[in-house]
This record gives C-alpha cells, structure tokens and sequence, in this order.
C-alpha cells in the first residue's frame, strides 16, 4: 500500500511537466502559423458574467460565419478578409439579438454554425491556396 501511495504521489508530481514536454499547457502568448497581426475578440467579451456566457459565443459563432462569408464572396483570403475586425460581428448582435434569451441565442449558435458549415468547405479551399487555412 505504501509502494502504490508513493507511486501515485510520484506520478502526480511528474504530471504536470510531462504535459509541458508535449506541449499541452496552454500559454497566454499568441503565436499564429500566419496572419498573425489579426484581431482579438473585444476585452469585455473575455470578462462576461457566466449568465451571459451565451452571448459571448454567440458574437463568436457570427464572427466565424462572417470570416467564411467574406471569403467565399469575395474569393479572396487576405489576413483581413479571413480575419475582419470584431466590429461588424458585434454589432450584427446587437441589431439582431440584444433583448434575446439564452433560449435565442442558443437557436442563433445553431443556425450560425449550420451557416458556417455550409460554407467552410469553400473558404477552407480559397484560403489553403495562400496558406491561410
């Protein structure tokens, strides 16, 4: 018993640096494979209250749908394209869904992502042409 109490005191004291060594450990240092200089998500939206936890994701899911909408539309897949400013995305929510419930918004995350679904496959495409993917 004593053998297996060691064993497991060991075992989680090396944890922690195991995971490091694989590179698990997330870091607060932005490091992008490319388009580096794109934006961040609004600072407020980092701070919501778990309450409005749904709204946040929902600014997420816009901002994503919008990213793949300039692409395909524009057939084109510039840092700025694929990565706009958060402005638009925020405001879509906020003459869209400001007043809504967690109920709506959870509908509007899923319309969104279906959305964003429909079309990754072509931005995935435009963009892996330059690298961007």
């Amino acid at each position: 018993m004593k053998q297996l109490t060691i064993s497991l005191l060991l075992s989680l004291t090396v944890m922690p640096f195991s995971a490091s060594a694989q590179g698990l450990v997330p870091t607060m240092e932005r490091e992008f494979e490319f388009c580096e200089d794109r934006p961040l998500a609004p600072d407020w939206m980092q701070n919501l209250p778990p309450r409005e936890a749904s709204k946040g994701m929902l600014i997420q899911m816009i901002y994503r749908f919008q990213s793949v909408e300039q692409v395909t539309a524009a057939d084109d897949c510039s840092c700025s394209t694929r990565f706009p400013t958060w402005d638009d995305a925020v405001q879509r929510y906020n003459d869209n869904y400001l007043g809504a419930d967690e109920n709506d918004h959870r509908e509007a995350i899923g319309t969104f992502r279906a959305q964003y679904n429909a079309l990754r496959p072509s931005a995935r495409s435009i963009c892996e042409v330059v690298g961007h993917w």
